[in-house]
């Protein structure tokens, strides 16, 4: 009885880690989550869109963090002005000095390639900051990753609960992600885009039931504690 209602408790907890209204793309198989630093494929100015990017952290660059940071900036938008040219050549839609742009890219055959790119330059500019700025951009990051759920997001909250997943854990939980995933996405391809809510609902129940007895006790009320902070 006890096993039943922390199980019903944790499925009401992680549903924001699981649940998406639209049909799932790659970050919710597990793949990262997080924020991508540029918004446009062309830019005058790239530095710009970086400092954009850590405005949403409220962290300014002095004159010699930026300069130090430019090289690996310029770099990073030719490289990623070179993947969109590569799979526009294939013909992906490219969209070109778009939001769109990034967002097919993200979500098509280059994903895996453009998250290398941005979690280097990501790296880079972490290594520029000052521990202060650090801090403040760590916690951005780890809330763009619960934003976006999945199996990145559920990582993300254990380890701010001093809770953390255990190598045995890893794999067995994502592996229970990306099979969501798939059904999730199978439940889309058969409704058209418009699934059962009720369907796609017994998916999520059945899919945290499993995670959950993978969880410790520690890790449930982590689980459930994150719930609580969010209410």
């Amino acid at each position: 009885m006890r096993k039943a209602v922390w199980v019903s408790a944790l499925l009401l907890a992680a549903t924001p880690l699981l649940a998406q209204e639209e049909e799932p793309q790659a970050p919710f198989a597990g793949g990262g989550g997080g924020a991508q630093v540029f918004t446009r494929v062309d830019s005058v100015n790239p530095m710009e869109q970086v400092k954009a990017f850590l405005a949403k952290a409220s962290i300014m660059l002095n004159s010699d963090q930026e300069r130090t940071l430019r090289p690996a900036v310029e770099a990073a938008i030719k490289q990623l002005q070179e993947i969109s040219d590569r799979f526009a050549a294939r013909g992906e839609r490219r969209g070109r000095g778009e939001t769109a742009g990034i967002a097919s890219l993200a979500n098509g055959p280059a994903a895996q390639e453009l998250k290398r790119m941005n979690d280097d330059l990501m790296a880079k500019i972490n290594a520029v900051l000052k521990p202060d700025q650090q801090a403040a951009f760590k916690k951005f990051q780890n809330d763009e990753i619960k934003k976006g759920g999945g199996f990145a997001a559920l990582k993300v909250v254990m380890e701010e609960a001093g809770a953390p997943l255990t190598p045995e854990q890893e794999p067995q939980i994502q592996g229970l992600y990306s099979e969501d995933a798939k059904q999730r996405a199978q439940l889309f391809r058969e409704a058209q885009g418009r699934p059962d809510p009720a369907k796609v609902a017994d998916l999520e129940k059945a899919t945290m039931a499993k995670v959950a007895r993978l969880l410790t006790p520690a890790q449930r009320k982590a689980l459930l504690d994150s719930r609580t902070k969010q209410q």
